[in-house]
């Protein structure tokens, strides 16, 4: 693309930003369409800094992930529905000069587990009550998918809050065992498992749980294919890669930023070379 005095600047606030495969994606789309954008990673020492950067220097919008999903909210104007509903950000929005939180979250992985399986009412067991899983517990819970959400001990109050606001049961990971072993879909949200990490290699979830019939869905997405997935594939279970949310959560926030249809087979593409 040629960059020009009216191309309009999308960032990238979040603690993956050398990792993020979203660069590649959004860029190659908005190259197929001509569109007079480009996505660059910012990195944030200062969130409620970078929030006023994006105003005061015009930025056109922002995704956003871990670990400010939550953090940013009190430095935005406002947020949509989904997002108020949930209470955490994947994206902002500046339209002239009011930044806008939404959340696509919820959506992208509902619709990557969707690709595998049916949700209504299937016993599902969500690992993590971050921001990401808080979007992903309400579209699960909105599409009939009957939630235990499960935070380790030191979070417990985040995984009663989320229990508390869908009516679903919680507790913490001393529940593991129990839950997983009536689990129809387990859904991991946590860094467990994460490379270049304390915890890579990592699984919460001990491999004996898993059965042939669970859809089993870990949104890390470096690497591809984490512990948890490994013993899942070995264990036969149905697996859906965090990949294929990320690319759901491109398609749904390219609308968001562009106003324009996504080419989702080019995001597609794009996402598959990044690998």
């Amino acid at each position: 693309m040629k960059i020009n005095g009216e191309t309009k600047l999308i960032g990238f606030f979040g603690s993956t930003y050398r990792t993020s495969k979203m660069y590649a994606i959004y860029n190659a789309a908005m190259e197929a369409l001509g569109l007079n954008y480009l996505y660059v990673p910012f990195v944030v020492h200062d969130l409620q800094q970078a929030v006023a950067g994006m105003r005061h220097l015009g930025i056109a919008a922002a995704g956003v992930t871990i670990p400010y999903k939550i953090s940013i909210i009190p430095f935005l104007d406002a947020l949509d529905a989904e997002a108020k509903m949930v209470g955490a950000v994947a994206v902002v929005v500046n339209r002239d000069g009011k930044l806008i939180g939404g959340t696509t979250d919820g959506q992208g992985g509902l619709k990557a587990l969707q690709e595998k399986t049916d949700v209504t009412g299937k016993k599902v067991v969500l690992l993590g009550a971050g921001g990401a899983a808080r979007a992903i517990a309400f579209s699960l819970h909105q599409a009939g998918g009957k939630l235990t959400v499960l935070n380790r001990a030191e979070e417990i109050a985040m995984a009663e809050s989320l229990g508390k606001d869908l009516g679903c049961p919680w507790g913490d990971f001393s529940r593991l065992e129990s839950s997983v072993s009536e689990a129809d879909i387990v859904i991991q949200t946590t860094p467990v498992g994460m490379a270049n990490t304390p915890l890579a290699g990592k699984s919460l979830v001990p491999a004996e749980l898993l059965r042939p019939d669970m859809t089993v869905m870990d949104i890390v997405t470096n690497p591809r294919k984490t512990q948890l997935l490994q013993d899942a594939e070995h264990r036969g279970c149905h697996l859906v890669y965090g990949d294929r949310m990320l690319l759901w959560q491109a398609v749904y926030k390219f609308k968001l930023y562009t106003g324009v249809e996504p080419p989702v087979e080019v995001m597609e593409q794009a996402m598959a070379q990044t690998k």
